[in-house]
């Protein structure tokens, strides 16, 4: 958790690749999460007919697109003596409510690199798989619509 907060989000924001937020309560870092850019592509997927399949009812009829954009949660974390309480799925809840409210630029998904760890805390909130080609590797992409919120 202490790696990334303490040495890497500062220079990260400086260099516009991630905004990070965090919690505090009482003197302690409850937990962070950084957000940045992305989008989930036609590459992404194993097949063209997975694709359409997937994801050609998801925009207005006539219109294709080989990508849609996104925001990547890049970076989440919650102190170890608050693991189990939530918090975590309030981040990920806030994060979704900010992208709806705000809609200062065009956002359909919300992706993740999971680690294997976390990928039951992730489909509980709502995310899936977007490949199968990752199903070996130490972390699994995954993704969030959010016109299913609307």
């Amino acid at each position: 958790m202490n790696h990334f907060l303490f040495d890497d989000s500062k220079s990260f924001k400086a260099n516009f690749l991630a905004t990070t937020c965090i919690i505090e309560a009482k003197n302690l870092t409850a937990g962070y999460f950084s957000l940045l850019n992305d989008k989930v592509s036609m590459s992404d997927i194993e097949s063209n007919r997975k694709w359409k399949l997937s994801f050609s009812d998801l925009m207005p009829k006539g219109k294709t697109f080989r990508g849609y954009p996104a925001v990547k949660i890049g970076r989440l974390a919650v102190d170890v003596r608050l693991k189990g309480n939530g918090l975590g799925s309030v981040m990920i809840q806030y994060v979704k409510e900010i992208l709806l409210r705000n809609q200062k630029s065009g956002c359909k998904f919300i992706t993740v690199d999971a680690y294997r760890y976390s990928l039951k805390f992730f489909e509980k909130n709502g995310f899936e798989y977007l490949t199968l080609h990752d199903e070996d590797g130490n972390t699994r992409l995954m993704y969030f619509d959010l016109a299913t919120l609307n």
